[in-house]
C-alpha cells in the first residue's frame, strides 16, 4: 500500500513520474498506476508529462501580476510585437525575428521584465550571407541583446540568387527563441484578451456616437 498523502506529493507537488516513484520506493510502476486509480488522483496527459519533464524545475518564466504605469505600456508593446511578428503555428517554438534590431531589443526587454524568464534557456540564431565573419556577428548580438556568446547561435546564407550588396547587414538576421509552450500559450491568450477588449470598447464608442 502506498500512502494517499505521499503519492500525492510525488506525482502532484513534486511531478515525478510513475517510474521514478517507483524506483524511489521500489516498487513497480503498475502499483503506483493502481494507487493513482485508487486515490482518484487523476494522471497527467501525455503533454502535460513531456512538459514536466522538459521542465523539471517547474515554469522557466514568472509572469508580473501588478505593474506599474511603465511597466503596462511594455506589457502592451511586447503583446502587440509577438503578435504582429511573432510565430503564429502552435508548434512552433517562441519566437520573433525582424530587420530592425531595436524590435528585438523591446521584446527582450519585455521577456526579462514582465514575464521574468530563465534567460540560460534563451536563444539567438542569427542567418548571415556566408561572406560575412561569424565570430564578429556572434560579438555583436551578444553585446547588443546582453546575451551569452554560447547562446548565439549562426548559420551560413546560402542563396546563390542574394547578392554581397543587397544585403541589410553585415551582422546577419537574428531570431529570438524561448522555447516554452506555457508561455507562448499565456502570450496568445493575452493577445486574445487584450484584443477582444479593444474591439468591443471600440464598439461601444461607435454606438454610442450613432444613437
Amino acid at each position: 500500500m502506498i500512502d494517499k498523502e505521499l503519492l500525492d506529493s510525488l506525482y502532484c507537488n513534486k511531478k515525478l513520474s510513475m517510474v521514478q516513484i517507483a524506483d524511489k520506493l521500489k516498487i513497480k510502476s503498475r502499483k503506483v498506476e493502481y494507487w493513482l486509480r485508487k486515490y482518484n488522483i487523476p494522471r497527467r496527459s501525455c503533454s502535460e508529462s513531456a512538459y514536466v519533464k522538459q521542465n523539471p524545475n517547474g515554469n522557466p518564466f514568472k509572469i508580473k501580476r501588478r505593474f506599474n504605469s511603465q511597466e503596462k505600456e511594455l506589457l502592451t508593446i511586447g503583446l502587440m510585437l509577438y503578435w504582429t511578428e511573432g510565430t503564429k503555428s502552435a508548434k512552433s517554438p517562441l519566437q520573433l525575428a525582424n530587420l530592425d534590431h531595436r524590435m528585438l531589443q523591446l521584446f527582450l526587454r519585455f521577456l526579462r521584465e514582465i514575464c521574468r524568464i530563465d534567460e540560460t534557456r534563451l536563444r539567438l540564431y542569427v542567418r548571415l550571407y556566408k561572406t560575412f565573419d561569424k565570430k564578429i556577428a556572434r560579438i555583436y548580438w551578444s553585446r547588443l541583446l546582453n546575451i551569452p556568446n554560447q547562446q548565439v547561435f549562426i548559420y551560413s546564407h546560402t542563396d546563390k540568387r542574394s547578392k554581397v550588396g543587397k544585403q541589410w547587414s553585415k551582422y546577419g538576421i537574428a531570431t529570438l527563441q524561448f522555447s516554452n509552450t506555457r508561455l507562448k500559450r499565456w502570450l496568445d491568450d493575452r493577445i486574445e484578451s487584450y484584443l477582444t477588449k479593444q474591439i468591443y470598447n471600440g464598439k461601444l464608442r461607435s454606438t454610442n456616437i450613432t444613437t
